[in-house]
């Protein structure tokens, strides 16, 4: 259910570089979010730009409390990084769509590139377990812009860190690290899953990869949201067949074969 509330800081952590991790008490979101899905965040400070701002779901203790990630960007973020516990925050969610619970899946294969971490850092930790084996394929430009999600590995998780500039982790991009991880073990494309989020680029890298594979491919879009439930009609994405896909309220978590990729890419 899309509701809205006042809720407050828990903790602001300092992660790396322009990297934060917000976590607020916000049990109605908490009990009720699923990976993928995302809240719309203001801050009553006067200095706050008029519109709210989305952030994808990064934990959720299923109770009370959830945690963001974020980077700082731009105005907002930046009053973001000054929130201290005991702050008061709008948010409106849990919102749109999450991506596909891991059923009769041998093999599950996370793809997140840039900021995209959080919703699969979600998925992974919610699912761990409920498939054979899980893999969380991660790429960053360097080693100070690559998130790493603690525990996940303690959970079963396996873990591949990519850097552009090799300063961490395996020379390349995210999809690099996909193509070899496909090549290198025997999957079974009829019972394999692969979910991923970051830029458009990379998330039609991984569909032509997928669909070359035979794999079953799912991808969280991310497009500039005014209003978060479908209102405004800002966040349109290319539709396979013609038409629109609304971020905000067809996916974010979407089918990839539901995209028009080729018209995105030249949008």
């Amino acid at each position: 259910m899309t509701r809205g509330s006042v809720c407050e800081v828990l903790d602001n952590e300092h992660l790396r570089k322009r990297f934060y991790l917000l976590r607020l008490l916000a049990p109605s979101v908490a009990e009720t979010c699923r990976p993928g899905q995302f809240v719309m965040l203001r801050s009553p400070v006067p200095a706050w730009p008029y519109l709210n701002r989305p952030f994808s779901i990064y934990a959720s203790d299923g109770d009370s409390a959830i945690e963001i990630v974020y980077k700082v960007v731009g105005r907002a973020t930046a009053l973001m990084a000054e929130m201290a516990r005991g702050d008061k925050v709008d948010v409106i969610g849990p919102l749109g769509t999450a991506f596909s619970p891991v059923d009769d899946c041998s093999h599950m294969i996370a793809v997140a590139g840039g900021i995209g971490m959080p919703p699969l850092g979600f998925y992974c930790r919610r699912y761990a377990g409920a498939c054979e084996s899980m893999t969380l394929v991660i790429g960053a430009k360097t080693a100070a812009e690559l998130l790493v999600p603690v525990g996940l590995m303690a959970e079963g998780v396996e873990i591949l860190s990519l850097t552009e500039d090799g300063s961490k982790g395996t020379r390349g991009l995210a999809t690099d690290g996909l193509t070899k991880m496909l090549q290198a073990t025997g999957i079974n494309p009829s019972r394999a899953r692969i979910a991923a989020c970051g830029p458009k680029q990379m998330l039609g890298e991984v569909h032509r990869i997928a669909e070359a594979a035979g794999i079953a491919c799912e991808v969280s879009v991310e497009e500039i949201m005014a209003c978060g439930v479908g209102a405004c009609m800002s966040c349109a994405v290319p539709a396979a067949g013609g038409g629109y896909i609304h971020a905000c309220k067809d996916g974010p978590a979407i089918k990839a074969s539901d995209i028009d990729f080729e018209r995105w890419l030249e949008s």
